[in-house]
């Protein structure tokens, strides 16, 4: 699935937070730390810049309560952990041909605007992912993923379905998609 370069240049994550902060595309590194989005929003809340990630290894990314007014996009790169719960997607989430390790928390999030598509294709999964009481206002495409701890992007725990203002395109992935639950961390 995916194939990073042998090498990766190392990289703290505060010198990549810095980067992208300054409009860089962060390509071809190896992010140490965590990566906190949170600490480069310049109201509490508000992330108003663009963020491409590719062909990165993340040691952990966590963008939670954030609100992204720019496209967040992760291609062909590996993030052990990462943490977007509550995040709004104002402008898009693409996510391409990435590794996710861990339990990736989407709760409560979503919000993707008009003609910013939410995109999740041929990601592997290996932990849960979480996806309870989100809301997306524009166009979703799910497919050819591999949910190895499953999700609850179809299921309804505590009653809560994902809330699709368009009808989703969500097709050919593996795993169990209509769990009940948010599993345990």
């Amino acid at each position: 699935m995916i194939s990073l370069p042998e090498k990766l240049a190392p990289l703290s994550a505060t010198v990549a937070l810095d980067k992208i902060l300054a409009g860089e595309v962060l390509r071809d590194y190896r992010v140490i730390g965590k990566l906190d989005l949170l600490a480069g929003s310049s109201e509490s809340t508000y992330f108003g810049h663009p963020i491409l990630l590719e062909n990165c290894w993340i040691e952990e990314l966590h963008g939670s309560t954030l609100s992204f007014e720019r496209p967040l996009e992760l291609l062909n790169s590996y993030v052990h952990k990462c943490d977007l719960a509550f995040a709004y997607f104002l402008q898009g989430l693409v996510i391409e041909d990435c590794v996710f390790a861990d339990y990736l928390d989407f709760q409560a999030g979503g919000h993707n605007k008009m003609g910013y598509p939410v995109r999740l294709l041929r990601n592997t999964f290996e932990g849960f992912v979480n996806f309870f009481d989100c809301w997306y206002e524009a166009s979703v495409h799910i497919e050819g993923n591999k949910f190895s701890g499953g999700t609850n992007l179809l299921g309804a725990p505590k009653h809560y379905q994902v809330t699709f203002d368009e009808l989703p395109l969500i097709q050919n992935n593996i795993g169990d998609l209509h769990r009940n639950d948010e599993a345990e961390r």
